[in-house]
């Protein structure tokens, strides 16, 4: 991994996970929204193993403030890894609109984080990186009672694949991963017998945010050819009759 990284969701599970490993390459900033504390523990953690983290927070729904925090950054990340997300609500397809408002408003900060990336630090740099974790509930066979999630995950592989095609020929690279279940909290979300149903199908496991991490690190050190997406498989997907993420 050359330069920095910026992880949004940096304090969750998977975003620590990247965190930690990242760190052991360059320094990291930790995004965040609510997770402040979690952000600070995080960064004194890292900080003890001898790596380089600091907390950063990430105002995704205001643009102004956005571009005012990336502004401040004491040197610019060459990556951007997008790990943050809202859990699904997950109900019939009819009460899915309660959850349109917040699914796609992650999108709308996506989308402002890269734009803003881009004017500040990688039009002039001759580009940048940026990975997201999506998910396997985007492609067939499509997991029930997720409308919103699944309709806006599939949203952000759109938009990075646009972003490619219109900023690849000035540096842009996009790498992705679409695990199934992953251990995370956002588990809390799904009817426990059928995550307990989903596990036997998995071998009595999902896959650890630790493997998603590993994923997303490997492409750190290894990016696609600019204007191009990367698609990062993960043998340990878990293959059901409703695949669905975490």
């Amino acid at each position: 991994m050359t330069g920095g990284l910026l992880v949004t969701g940096g304090s969750g599970a998977i975003g620590g996970a990247l965190c930690r490993i990242a760190a052991r390459r360059g320094p990291v900033w930790i995004g965040y929204g609510a997770g402040a504390g979690r952000a600070r523990t995080l960064a004194a953690e890292i900080a003890g193993a001898g790596g380089r983290a600091e907390p950063v927070a990430l105002p995704l729904q205001d643009p102004a403030a956005l571009e005012a925090a990336l502004a401040a950054l004491p040197e610019p990340p060459a990556s951007l890894a997008l790990c943050a997300w809202p859990a699904p609500l997950v109900a019939p397809f009819g009460r899915q609109g309660e959850d349109l408002a917040a699914q796609a408003a992650a999108l709308a900060g996506c989308h402002a984080l890269i734009a803003a990336a881009w004017r500040l630090w990688w039009r002039r740099a001759g580009g940048g990186h940026v990975l997201a974790v999506l998910s396997a509930a985007s492609e067939p066979p499509v997991a029930r009672h997720m409308a919103a999630y699944v309709a806006q995950k599939a949203a952000l592989r759109a938009l990075l694949a646009a972003a490619a095609a219109e900023l690849g020929p000035a540096g842009l690279r996009v790498s992705v991963v679409a695990p199934g279940f992953v251990e995370t909290p956002m588990l809390g979300a799904f009817d426990p017998r059928l995550l307990e149903r989903a596990r036997a199908d998995a071998g009595g496991r999902f896959l650890s945010p630790e493997r998603v991490a590993q994923a997303l690190a490997a492409a750190l050190d290894a990016p696609p050819p600019a204007g191009t997406v990367q698609d990062i498989h993960l043998a340990e997907e878990v293959e059901s009759d409703e695949k669905q993420t975490a």
